[in-house]
């Protein structure tokens, strides 16, 4: 067995995770960690696993900042594992843990969130290899639940299948006129072309900013979304982002960003306006994504996110179960801590804040 510390053979890579993860993980994508390290300034860690001259495991992680210029490794959705592989778990993670508390002593920790679907054996498991539920930047986690629909079936399955007032929403809205056009950035494209991009993109973050003072939630700033756009809009890459705006009589009443890996599309970012809501644009736009999913030879759509305990998610959970897809939940975020003495101390920090505002 051996651990290479930088793999960089983008096909092979990407060929592993989309085969081994379900639906396939565009966060363990190569051109996902070259989005955060070349356009986001923030440097990436690709380790491989190699057994017998084929890859057993890969992950990526992302090093994110902390205060008092400290460090720690983010993993999403990784350590992605070969299928039927869990013989090897054992003296593999014991191995890459060794490595990691070697050449990574400059980090607090290393934050991952497995792909894998929370059972009580895998996590008894990476328990006793000291991984512990997070105690600080408890906000960042990928949703640990998700609903997945399945777009091997027809439309009339897909619809049928769907809750009563989920199908009446999508005729309403079609039925009301509401349109839903999708924006993709081609390469190199001509300069009116991307000046009507570029206003989309405003257009998706004003409806963010509606959003997020009706729902009280935080969002990226704008800029985020513009260089998300820019890199994944043209298509040129494994990896894929469409823009998808619900209009009437030429305005935009909602907008979702979907991003396209492997075998799966997934439901990125949604905004939506104060304006028209009772128009149901929301419903035609999962709808309309979906379809065109399909048409494409994706096999999952991916709904991502949804909390059965979280009261501020149940409006946002109700719409997405609404289209009847596979609930999943997986396994989280854990941490393996680095340094026990600083991650104590921004624990410590964590509570000095809740109590002295």
């Amino acid at each position: 067995m051996e651990i290479i510390t930088d793999y960089q053979n983008r096909e092979e890579w990407d060929k592993f995770v989309a085969e081994n993860t379900q639906p396939s993980s565009f966060l363990q994508s190569f051109a996902w960690g070259e989005f955060n390290e070349k356009i986001l300034g923030n440097p990436v860690i690709r380790w491989a696993v190699v057994d017998q001259g084929a890859l057993s495991a890969v992950f990526q992680a992302i090093i994110k900042k902390l205060p008092f210029n400290k460090t720690y490794v983010y993993c999403p959705r990784g350590l992605v594992w070969r299928q039927n592989c869990a013989d090897c778990w054992a003296l593999a993670y014991g191995e890459i843990l060794k490595k990691i508390r070697v050449d990574w002593t400059g980090h607090i920790f290393l934050r991952a969130s497995p792909p894998d679907e929370d059972k009580e054996d895998i996590t008894g498991f990476i328990r006793q290899l000291g991984f512990r539920k997070p105690k600080i930047l408890s906000h960042g986690q990928e949703p640990a639940e998700t609903v997945l629909i399945n777009l091997e079936k027809s439309e009339e399955e897909l619809l049928a299948s769907m809750q009563q007032k989920t199908r009446y929403n999508i005729r309403l809205a079609e039925k009301k006129g509401v349109e839903v056009k999708c924006q993709m950035s081609p390469p190199e494209a001509d300069p009116p072309l991307a000046e009507n991009i570029k206003n989309q993109i405003n257009t998706f973050y004003k409806l963010a900013e509606e959003t997020a003072k009706r729902n009280k939630i935080k969002i990226y700033q704008d800029d985020y979304y513009k260089k998300l756009v820019e890199y994944f809009g043209q298509g040129d890459k494994n990896i894929k982002l469409k823009l998808y705006l619900a209009q009437k009589k030429e305005k935009t009443l909602a907008a979702i960003m979907v991003i396209y890996f492997g075998n799966g599309a997934t439901y990125l970012h949604g905004a939506s306006s104060n304006d028209g809501r009772e128009l149901m644009p929301n419903y035609l736009l999962q709808w309309q994504a979906m379809r065109e999913a399909k048409k494409e030879g994706y096999k999952i759509y991916d709904l991502w996110g949804v909390s059965g305990e979280n009261k501020t998610w149940a409006g946002i959970t109700r719409f997405k179960r609404g289209f009847d897809g596979r609930e999943i939940k997986f396994m989280g975020s854990w941490d393996y801590v680095l340094n026990k003495k600083w991650y104590n101390i921004f624990r410590l920090l964590k509570i000095i804040k809740k109590i002295i505002p």
